[in-house]
This record gives structure tokens, C-alpha cells and sequence, in this order.
């Protein structure tokens, strides 16, 4: 069974010699879709493009939740499609819903939203499902 390198990548063991962990092709996937969603435009020097442009509406209070769900769907369908091509078939899904954080000093009223991908791995024809979970607003991972 092929391995994929885990993030982030530890280089004090690159360099010490020793073997990087690694996990399988689901996790793989599972993992740089994470990345890809929680990454901005511009955060990856070597590739500008690379992350989630609906970022750039986090605080965007005029913007009502269907159309915000729209702006998720389009973009984050096109940055699978060029960014994790070891999935096909994909179908994403998001739900925008207010939500409380609950922190230690106090329980705050955010926007939340629930981001589903499901699709075909293409090397195994097996079913893949991704879920993750945001606060916007600042982003706060769920």
C-alpha cells in the first residue's frame, strides 16, 4: 500500500534521518482538503491560487446565507477540481447556521458553517466523505 506523508511535515526528523509519518490515501485526501479550506489565496508562496477565496467574505455581514453557501459550493468545487484530483464525482454540500462557540470566558453568538465533499477515490472506485466544521467570523475550527 502506497504512503502519503502526513502535515505538517516535521523536519527535525527529515533531517535527523528518520522516517516522516505517513498515513494512507483517504487521510491523504481528507488532509489536503482541510488544508485547501482553511488556506487563503496567497497564504502558499509557491502557488497564489492554491486555498479558499470565500475567506475573503468572513466579515461580510450583508451577505445573507444563500448566497454565501453559493460562493463556498462554486469556489470550493473548482479548488477540488484542481487541487485534489484523486477524487471524481464530487458533490459538496454546506449548511450556514447560527451556532454558539462556547469559550472559557463567555459564550459567543457566531455564523457556523458545516462543509460537506463526498465523491469517488479514483485509484480504489471507493466512496469518500469528507465533514468539517467552521465558525466564520474569525475562523475557528469546530
Amino acid at each position: 500500500m502506497k504512503e502519503y506523508l502526513k502535515l505538517p511535515l516535521r523536519f527535525d526528523q527529515f533531517f535527523d534521518k528518520k522516517k516522516l509519518p505517513s498515513c494512507g490515501l483517504a487521510d491523504s485526501i481528507y488532509r489536503n482538503l482541510h488544508l485547501l479550506i482553511t488556506t487563503v489565496p496567497g497564504e502558499n508562496k509557491n502557488d497564489e491560487t492554491y486555498g479558499a477565496s470565500f475567506w475573503e467574505t468572513d466579515y461580510d455581514i450583508h451577505l445573507d446565507n444563500d448566497s454565501r453557501k453559493e460562493l463556498i459550493v462554486g469556489n470550493l468545487k473548482k479548488q477540488i477540481a484542481l487541487y485534489e484530483k484523486r477524487i471524481h464525482n464530487v458533490e459538496v454540500t454546506v449548511d450556514v447556521k447560527l451556532a454558539v462557540l462556547k469559550t472559557q470566558s463567555a459564550d459567543l453568538p457566531r455564523r457556523k458553517i458545516e462543509i460537506t465533499v463526498n465523491g469517488i477515490i479514483r485509484k480504489t472506485l471507493e466512496p469518500f466523505r469528507f465533514q468539517t466544521g467552521l465558525f466564520i467570523g474569525p475562523l475557528t475550527l469546530d
